[in-house]
C-alpha cells in the first residue's frame, strides 16, 4: 500500500549538536533550501536556555554548532545552516517567555541549507489545523517507529493542544520542532514545541511567511515559494483573481486599493509595487494574517453593481471560512471586549447550546475560536451570535451599543443583517432569563460492585457558566463521605444564589445505574426535617453512555429544537423508532409502560437521541400509566424537568411523585472522567 505519511517523511529534517549520534530536535523542510524548526530547539543545541531571545547569529550567517540531516540520506552527511528567520518565544503581549510559562507564541527558526537538499519530493503543503483531528508526529531524527498520533483538543493562532490517548507512544522531549502531520489533509499543519504532564503542544504554522515577516530577512522570499506549493492557496488565489478584476479595472483603482491594503495590513503587507498586477493582491492577501477579509472588504467599495457585491459576500464567506474577520475589525472588536464584558465561557453557553467548549480562554482566544467554529445550521456565524449576547449582558451602555454598531457593520458587509435580527431578540429575552439562571452541580459517579462506595467527579459552575468547584476523587469513598461533600457545596450555592434560581444537579451514572434513587437521598440528616435531594432541587439523571455515535448529530437537532418539540407518551417500544426523524421533534419521552418494558424502551429512546425521558422506577406493583400520562398532558418538553421537581416537591416516601426518574441527556457538558483505568474496581 502506499504510505500516506511519505510527503513528511521525505520532509523531516534532523537536528543534531555538531556530530553527536542523537537528535536534539526535528524539523520540516518548506521549501528545497529552507528547514523550519523551534528556536528553542536552536538555543538547546547550543547550551542556551530554551526561551534565550537573543540571535544565534546574524541574519545570512552560519549558526555555528548546528548540523542538520535531511531525509533520504545517511545520518553520517550533514548540512551547514546559516540562519534566515528569528522568532524566539513570546508572551502574549510580545514580552519574552520566562521559565515557567505554560504558554507563549513564536518559538520558530528558518534555516538555510548552506548546501542544496537532496529532496526526492516537493515539500509537503502548510494548512490549518481542526479542533478533534488525529496528527501525527515523530522523534527529532526522524526514525517511523517513533510515530506518535495525537488528537488536537483546541487550536488558537498561537496554540494546538495536543492529547495522545490512543497512542503507545507520547510525546517526549527530542519530539520538539518535528512537524505535525494531518494524514488526512495531507498537510504540515504546526510544530511540536513542548509537553506538560501528560499533555503536549504545537505552534501552528499556516501563515509561517508573515511570522516572520517583521525579521526582513530571506523570509520575504520564502511567502511566494510556500505558496507555489500549496495548492489550496493557489486555489483561493483563483477564488480572488475573479473579483479583483471586475472591482479594479483601472490602473488608478488598483493603486488607489493597493494603498489601501497596506494601510489596513500593516508592515505584514509589505509595500506595493505601482501598478500592482493582480496577483499582488491576492499574493499579499494570503501571506498576511486577516489579509483575505481585509482585501475583499476593500474590494467592495470599488465593485460597480450589486451582482459584484454579491459576488465579493459569497467569495467572503467561502474563500476562508475560518477567518472573515478584516484585520480592522478583528482590533477593533478586541478593544471592545477588553471593558466591562462577560466571560466568554459563560456568553456562550447561553448564545450557542452546541458551540465549542471555552473553559479558560480569554476573549482575544475566544474570538479565534469562534471564529473558524462553523454550525452545520444556520447562516450567521457563531461569533456574531456571541457577540449578540455578549451586548445584551454588558452592563455599559457604551460598550453595549459599540458592538451592536459593530455587529451590525459586519453583518451588512456579509450579507447577514436580516438573519442576525433574530438572535438579537434571542439576546435580549436571555437578559431576563439571565436573572433566574440556575448554577450546575454535576456529579459523576462509579459504584463499586454490590457496595454504598463510590467513586466521583464532583463539578459545580455558577449560572454564568464559570468553575467554582472541582473534585476528583479515584479511591471509592462511603456514600456518607460523598453526601457530606455534596451538602457543603449546596449549602455555599444556597447562600450566594438569587432568588428563584433553583440549582440543578445533574447525576451521571452507567446504564446499569439509570435506577439509582439518588434524589431521594438524604444529604443532611434530622429526625424531624431530613433534607432530600429531589425535594430541594432538580435533580436529573444523565447517561451519556447509551449515546450512539450515529445518532448523536440528531440528538443535538432535538436539543436545540426543543422549544419548539412535545412530549411523547409511550407504552411499548415501536413508537419510539417510528418517531426518529419526525417532522416535528420528539424532545421528551414519558413512558407509561409495564415495568417489563421500561428498560427496553428506555434504552432506545436515549439511544436515538431523545434529550427527555421520564419514567416510574419499577416497583413490585404495577406502574400508574394514566398518573403519568397525566402529569405530562400538554407539557411542553422545556418545562417537563421543572414539573417532575414540583410532582416530587408534594409526593410522599413511596407515592407517586417520589418514584418519577427523568434523564435530561444533554450532547454537552459531561465531567472530566476519573484518571483511574477500571474506576469501578
Amino acid at each position: 500500500m502506499d504510505d500516506l505519511d511519505r510527503a513528511v517523511k521525505s520532509a523531516h529534517a534532523a537536528l543534531y549538536r555538531n556530530d553527536a549520534p542523537r537528535a536534539v530536535g526535528g524539523g520540516v523542510l518548506v521549501t528545497p533550501d529552507h528547514v523550519l524548526t523551534c528556536a528553542h530547539v536552536i538555543n538547546q543545541i547550543l547550551g542556551r536556555p530554551s526561551f534565550c531571545q537573543e540571535r544565534p547569529a546574524e541574519s545570512g550567517e552560519v549558526v555555528e554548532g548546528v548540523s542538520v540531516a535531511l531525509p533520504g540520506g545517511s545520518v553520517d552527511q550533514r548540512y551547514e545552516a546559516a540562519l534566515a528567520g528569528w522568532l524566539p518565544a513570546r508572551r502574549g503581549d510580545g514580552r519574552p517567555a520566562r521559565e515557567g510559562d505554560v504558554e507563549w507564541f513564536g518559538d520558530l527558526a528558518l534555516l538555510r541549507l548552506q548546501a542544496g537538499s537532496t529532496l526526492p519530493h516537493t515539500p509537503p503543503d502548510i494548512g490549518q489545523c481542526r479542533v478533534g483531528s488525529v496528527n501525527y508526529a515523530w522523534f527529532g531524527s526522524g526514525a517511523p517507529s517513533t510515530i506518535v498520533a495525537a488528537v488536537a483538543q483546541g487550536v488558537t493562532d498561537k496554540w494546538i493542544v495536543l492529547d495522545c490517548p490512543a497512542s503507545a507512544q507520547s510525546i517526549v522531549e527530542g519530539y520538539s520542532g518535528s512537524p505535525l502531520w494531518d494524514r488526512e489533509q495531507q498537510r504540515v499543519v504546526g510544530l511540536v514545541v513542548s509537553r506538560r504532564g501528560e499533555r503536549a503542544f504545537a505552534v501552528p504554522i499556516w501563515n509561517v511567511a508573515s511570522l516572520f515577516a517583521a525579521d526582513r530577512t530571506e523570509a520575504d522570499g520564502l511567502a511566494p515559494a510556500v505558496l507555489k506549493q500549496d495548492p489550496r492557496r493557489a486555489a483561493i488565489t483563483q477564488q480572488l483573481l475573479g473579483p479583483l478584476r471586475a472591482c479594479l479595472p483601472s490602473a488608478a483603482s488598483r493603486i488607489e486599493c493597493a494603498e489601501r491594503l497596506t494601510g489596513e495590513l500593516g508592515p505584514a503587507g509589505g509595500p506595493a509595487p505601482l501598478g500592482a498586477p493582480y496577483e499582488w493582491f491576492a499574493r499579499t492577501a494570503l501571506s498576511s494574517p486577516r489579509g483575505v477579509p481585509t482585501l475583499l472588504a476593500l474590494l467592495d467599495a470599488f465593485a460597480g453593481t450589486e451582482d459584484d457585491r454579491r459576488w465579493i459576500r459569497t467569495t467572503a464567506l467561502h474563500t476562508t471560512p475560518n477567518q472573515f474577520l478584516t484585520a480592522s475589525e478583528h482590533r477593533e472588536l478586541l478593544h471592545l471586549l477588553s471593558g466591562s464584558v462577560p466571560s466568554p465561557q459563560g456568553t456562550a453557553a447561553r448564545a450557542l447550546a452546541l458551540g465549542p467548549p471555552l473553559a479558560a480562554l480569554d476573549w482575544p482566544d475566544a474570538v479565534i475560536l469562534l471564529e473558524r467554529y462553523r454550525s452545520h445550521r444556520g447562516k450567521v456565524p457563531h461569533l456574531l451570535r456571541v457577540i449578540e449576547f455578549a451586548a445584551a449582558n454588558t452592563a455599559d451602555a457604551d460598550t453595549r451599543h459599540a458592538l451592536y454598531a459593530w455587529n451590525d457593520s459586519l453583518s451588512r458587509r456579509l450579507g447577514l443583517a436580516e438573519n442576525l435580527r433574530e438572535y438579537r431578540a434571542q439576546a435580549m429575552e436571555s437578559v431576563e432569563a439571565a436573572v433566574t439562571a440556575a448554577p450546575l452541580v454535576q456529579l459523576q459517579l462509579w459504584r463499586v460492585a454490590d457496595t454504598e462506595t463510590f467513586s466521583f467527579v464532583l463539578y459545580v459552575s455558577d449560572a454564568d457558566g464559570s468553575v467554582t468547584h472541582h473534585r476528583t476523587q479515584d479511591r471509592p469513598v462511603p456514600l456518607r463521605t460523598l453526601l457530606e461533600e455534596l451538602a457543603a457545596v449546596l449549602e455555599t450555592l444556597a447562600a450566594q444564589s438569587a432568588p428563584g434560581a433553583l440549582p440543578v444537579i445533574e447525576c451521571f451514572v452507567p446504564p446499569s445505574e439509570l435506577d439509582l434513587p439518588f434524589d431521594q437521598w438524604i444529604y443532611q440528616a434530622d429526625d424531624i426535617f431530613p433534607a432530600v435531594l429531589g425535594q430541594d432541587f432538580l435533580c436529573v439523571l444523565r447517561c451519556p453512555e447509551l449515546r450512539r455515535p450515529a445518532y448523536l448529530p440528531e440528538l443535538r437537532y432535538r436539543w436545540q429544537a426543543l422549544l419548539s418539540g412535545r412530549v411523547a407518551v409511550l407504552s411499548h417500544h415501536d413508537p419510539a423508532i417510528q418517531e426518529r426523524g419526525a417532522a416535528t421533534p420528539i424532545c421528551a419521552v414519558a413512558l407509561a409502560c409495564p415495568p417489563s418494558e421500561l428498560v427496553r424502551l428506555r434504552v432506545i429512546a436515549l439511544a436515538v437521541g431523545v434529550p427527555g425521558v421520564l419514567w416510574l422506577r419499577p416497583t413490585e406493583s404495577r406502574s400508574k400509566d394514566d398518573e403519568l400520562a397525566e402529569l405530562t398532558e400538554g407539557l411542553s418538553p422545556h418545562a417537563l424537568p421543572r414539573r417532575v421537581y414540583e410532582a416530587r416537591l408534594r409526593a410522599a416516601p413511596g407515592e407517586f411523585g417520589a418514584r418519577l426518574a427523568l434523564v435530561w441527556d444533554r450532547p454537552d457538558g459531561v465531567p472530566q472522567t476519573l484518571r483511574l483505568s477500571d474506576p469501578s474496581l
